[in-house]
């Protein structure tokens, strides 16, 4: 946990001590409406994943501006749990669960909230009814289907269809639909699939996709009822060449500390402060400079000439995470800004909740 070293609201960005995850409220704010927008007009909608950032409060934000289904998916029961405490009352719990502890906090947690999880195998049904019916709760289920991507799921078509057919006959759980993670052009399997089960006389309420495809792409596929995408809000590098009309809107403050030879920097900003599981963050004010490594607490800096001589140990620049998901969970608060100076503090409550 980092200690908290809290600034008064107004203070000049510049103030805050270094690392900082600091969120631009103005780009926030268009990114929110340049997606939130685009889904309003769609018959598909916008389910917010939350936790690509794990924060309440922009999760607040997100289903105030339109567009939504009304409700939130997650990665974890804990997530689920945690947003849920925070006022959200539809909550897709994007994974499966087994364990007989989870599926008591599920079942739980089902009756505060609505809340759906997914299944890909006849076991999950007979666990989940059977948590179900000992605690008197009601779940929702999707069906969760494998279109390539590598992950969970069942194979489209006449066993996704099984599966269905098993949870709409079990007690104490309610058929929602399917769910996949899935590029646009691998989606076909899983709209077949859907028409597979309302053939068979099942509703399919929920047609929920989300992964490696841009939102419109998705959005635009006659039968997804819903889209699961977060990174959009606060963005990150990996993501702005297949969504250019979204800003970076969370950055990472970082201090130089040392300039160990005349093409070097280091900051004190490493992999704690950032992550680097899929990639090196960028240094977007300076395109000449690259991050070429970051050890646990340190960032190491390669400097064309014209940067180098003009960062010296003191200065402050700024880190655009390579992965938004992985570095927003290594901090417990957000420091939002606007015009430069400290707005709000927004606590990051469902960090590291991943059981």
């Amino acid at each position: 946990m980092e200690r908290p070293i809290f600034k008064p609201l107004g203070t000049p960005v510049e103030e805050l001590d270094t690392p900082a995850l600091v969120v631009d409220a103005d780009l926030l704010e268009q990114n929110l409406s340049t997606v939130h927008t685009f889904f309003q007009p769609c018959d598909a909608k916008l389910r917010p994943l939350v936790s690509a950032h794990c924060c309440p409060a922009l999760a607040h934000k997100q289903l105030a501006a339109g567009g939504t289904v009304g409700g939130i998916a997650v990665a974890t029961l804990g997530q689920a749990e945690v947003f849920v405490t925070h006022g959200c009352r539809d909550v897709l719990i994007a994974n499966v669960l087994i364990t007989p502890a989870k599926l008591r906090r599920l079942c739980a947690l089902a009756r505060q909230a609505t809340v759906t999880v997914a299944v890909d195998h006849p076991s999950q049904v007979s666990w989940l009814a059977a948590a179900a019916a000992s605690q008197q709760a009601s779940l929702h289920v999707v069906i969760e289907v494998d279109t390539g991507a590598n992950r969970c799921g069942i194979a489209p078509g006449a066993p996704a269809l099984q599966l269905a057919q098993a949870v709409d006959q079990a007690p104490h759980l309610t058929l929602m639909g399917l769910m996949t993670t899935a590029a646009s052009a691998a989606l076909q399997p899983l709209l077949e699939t859907r028409g597979e089960l309302e053939r068979a006389g099942l509703q399919v309420h929920t047609v929920s996709v989300g992964g490696r495809a841009t939102y419109e792409e998705i959005a635009e596929l006659d039968g997804v009822t819903e889209v699961c995408t977060g990174t959009y809000a606060l963005m990150d590098a990996r993501h702005r060449q297949a969504l250019p009309n979204l800003h970076a809107a969370a950055r990472v403050l970082t201090t130089v500390t040392s300039r160990p030879q005349p093409d070097t920097a280091i900051t004190d900003s490493g992999q704690k402060a950032v992550g680097i599981d899929l990639g090196l963050p960028t240094l977007d004010d300076f395109p000449q400079a690259e991050v070429v490594g970051l050890s646990a607490e340190h960032c190491r800096l390669r400097l064309d000439e014209q940067t180098a001589s003009h960062l010296n140990p003191g200065d402050k620049i700024w880190l655009t995470p390579w992965d938004m998901d992985t570095c927003v969970n290594l901090y417990d608060n957000l420091y939002v800004a606007r015009q430069g100076k400290l707005d709000f503090v927004w606590s990051v409550a469902a960090r590291g909740r991943y059981r």
